[in-house]
């Protein structure tokens, strides 16, 4: 394999020690380095869109492209914004995405009143469809492709199947068993999802913050690891220290290598 793509947000962007995507462009001998197009803040309709649009952009590197999608929150929804790129670095647009001519901004749902405000609007509903439509959207891309590839939740995201604020939605189940758990590292929803969620909207900037999951075994995400493990940038900040990076792509590699995951997916 020749090229290695990552997307995702803040938890998969490039860093000076390696991200645990740069870390395991290398574990797998992947040629050239990663090519990052994570932003940090944003949300999963972004990272379909920029994934795919890369390949439209770059088809000859169909062929020998491994893919790395660290999918976050389904509670950030993205739009895309009068913003136009800049030539040259500014903030987080850089290296990959100075390449796009469009740029995507944010709505953190929670933090917006007029969607809280809106009684015909189920949020946790919302989130999960997206959720769910976001990975199975780019999952069908890349298998219809032959693109090999591994998804993981970076964020912890409650997974319901039939039942969501006391109402009954069981179509949520159809589109759930769509999606290839043998492409998705630690699929699952974790037992401490809920909390772990609400965690993740807390405000990390105040000091009465601070990053602690009960998890004892199983992790869902990035986020949940680094939290039981103790390997956050900060006891009120939940991204990853260069171990929780490290450590979680050594994690990636033993599920892509059990998998089987470079061969291209036709081979499923």
């Amino acid at each position: 394999m020749k090229y290695h793509l990552s997307n995702g947000c803040s938890f998969s962007t490039r860093k000076k020690f390696n991200s645990c995507h740069q870390q395991l462009g290398k574990l797998l001998n992947i040629d050239e380095p990663t090519i990052s197009m994570a932003k940090g803040g944003r949300g999963n309709d972004r990272i379909v869109n920029t994934t795919m649009h890369w390949f439209f952009k770059n088809p000859e590197k169909m062929k020998d492209t491994f893919v790395s999608i660290g999918w976050t929150t389904g509670y950030r929804w993205d739009y895309v914004s009068n913003y136009v790129t800049p030539k040259e670095k500014e903030g987080g647009i850089k290296g990959e995405l100075l390449k796009f001519d469009y740029q995507w901004s944010t709505w953190q749902l929670w933090q917006h009143d007029f969607f809280m405000r809106d009684k015909d609007m189920d949020l946790e509903l919302s989130s999960t469809v997206k959720l769910y439509t976001n990975i199975l959207s780019l999952q069908y891309f890349l298998k219809y492709h032959n693109i090999p590839y591994v998804f993981y939740h970076a964020l912890t995201n409650d997974l319901p199947e039939t039942e969501v604020n006391g109402k009954q939605r069981r179509d949520l189940k159809l589109l759930k068993e769509q999606i290839d758990r043998k492409h998705f590292y630690n699929f699952e929803t974790s037992e401490f999802a809920k909390e772990n969620v609400q965690m993740q909207k807390d405000n990390r900037s105040s000091a009465q913050h601070k990053v602690e999951v009960r998890n004892k075994d199983y992790v869902q995400s990035h986020f949940e690891f680094c939290a039981k493990n103790g390997w956050t940038k900060s006891a009120n900040d939940g991204h990853p220290s260069e171990r929780g990076h490290h450590a979680w792509a050594d994690e990636l590699h033993k599920f892509i290598k059990q998998h089987n995951l470079l061969d291209r997916p036709s081979s499923d």
